[in-house]
């Protein structure tokens, strides 16, 4: 038997991920990047007051001084190290109403690059410190969540490449920073990614023996751990399967059943929600010559993102086409 998952101490971590704080709404607010090993450095201060801090958690300093991983005096948003140009993605639906982009990728000054997106629940969601033509978007251009719409940079005020994630809301008839981590609005606390999943099983774990010209029917299951819900509906960020290495290649085992020649399926459910399993049912028909191949596949969000292949569990099947008689 060929095992298809060698991450288990990977996957060990993804579920501690997973199952980390309380869960929310399935569309509620995820971490504006796609990397789960980014981490924060510095929340937002929930306390007015000079040298008084007040973290997430309720905490409160007394002091000026900064506190690594929780919070600094008078910071506004989360801050994320991410390396330079790493890409950044909408926490949720929206519509872009601003963005700036004066500023070179590592250029020190009082403001950076950023992208302002305006969302339907009435608040909004600042991306700052962006790289020089890191906006990947324009204001009135509507969004999906988990889409890519800039790249990070260290612009502005700046002392380390990071991106400063920020939430607004009206308060008193004024625009003001809220804490998001707080008040619980990301799906997870402290949040999640947009797409992250690991494998979970298969209809056969080991090599599919296919007469050939015939066909067989194969299916995968994977955790969702990310924090955008699956859906197989079509449209911008339906969830399918396609072929990988190299993506989008022509399959050699496509049948008609397919939605594409590298697309095998759409995902089975209607939905699948954080920490839902997702199945992916798709046939493989075999009309290669006799012998053994591999089939690589990965998951994608149309129109959205590719998930990380490595983190899924570097899924492939091996096959072994036979000859037309019965072996």
């Amino acid at each position: 038997m060929i095992g298809r998952w060698l991450l288990a101490a990977t996957f060990a971590a993804l579920v501690a991920i997973g199952s980390a704080g309380h869960a929310r709404a399935a569309d509620d607010y995820t971490l504006p990047f796609y990397d789960p090993s980014v981490s924060l450095s510095y929340g937002m201060d929930r306390d007015s007051r000079s040298c008084r801090q007040r973290d997430w958690n309720d905490t409160l300093w007394k002091d000026c001084d900064l506190h690594y991983g929780r919070v600094y005096d008078g910071h506004t948003g989360m801050d994320y190290p991410m390396p330079l140009l790493s890409p950044v993605a909408a926490s949720r639906d929206g519509t872009v109403v601003d963005k700036y982009e004066g500023y070179g990728t590592q250029q020190f000054g009082t403001y950076g690059n950023f992208v302002l997106v305006s969302h339907a629940d009435g608040r909004r969601t600042l991306y700052y410190h962006l790289a020089y033509h890191g906006a990947l978007v324009a204001p009135g251009q509507s969004v999906r969540a988990g889409q890519q719409i800039a790249s990070s940079g260290c612009s502005g005020q700046c002392y380390g490449a990071h991106l400063h994630w920020e939430m607004r809301q009206v308060v008193s008839g004024r625009w003001t920073a809220v804490d998001p981590i707080y008040a619980r609005l990301f799906t997870t606390q402290p949040g999640r990614v947009p797409f992250l999943a690991a494998y979970y099983r298969e209809s056969n774990a080991g090599t599919e023996v296919i007469r050939r010209y015939s066909t067989i029917t194969h299916w995968v299951e994977f955790v969702n751990r990310g924090g955008r819900t699956w859906r197989s509906d079509v449209g911008v960020g339906r969830v399918m399967l396609g072929t990988w290495n190299p993506p989008e290649h022509d399959s050699a085992f496509s049948d008609g059943t397919w939605l594409s020649s590298w697309v095998p399926t759409a995902l089975d459910q209607v939905s699948v929600g954080p920490n839902g399993v997702g199945r992916f049912t798709f046939r493989l028909h075999a009309t290669a010559p006799q012998g053994s191949y591999s089939e690589a596949y990965n998951i994608f969000s149309n129109s959205v993102r590719w998930f990380d292949w490595a983190r899924s569990g570097s899924f492939y099947v091996p096959i072994y086409v036979s000859s037309n008689q019965l072996e």
